[in-house]
């Protein structure tokens, strides 16, 4: 079971009436609740994204070293030249 505390927000009466057009359900807490999940969820997902730009960022050279490792041995097997 999930509790629930009530809290206070003070919101400005344009974005009460824009809220209002796209709440369909009428119940103006579960639309906030629901919005603020979402946004949450939005915010972890860019945090995650960033801290991989950040380690990809941090090892782009052994990234790219790898990659021309590799394609050095494409161009020595002959295996691979015969599939070009």
């Amino acid at each position: 079971m999930i509790t629930k505390r009530k809290t206070s927000v003070s919101l400005s009466q344009a974005l009460l009436e824009e809220l209002d057009s796209f709440n369909k359900k009428g119940n103006v807490s579960e639309f906030i609740e629901e919005a603020l999940v979402f946004y949450l969820t939005e915010l972890k997902r860019s945090a995650r994204r960033q801290r991989d730009i950040e380690i990809l960022n941090r090892n782009a050279e052994l990234f790219n070293k790898g990659a021309e490792e590799n394609m050095e041995f494409q161009d020595f097997c002959p295996f691979f030249r015969l599939r070009r």
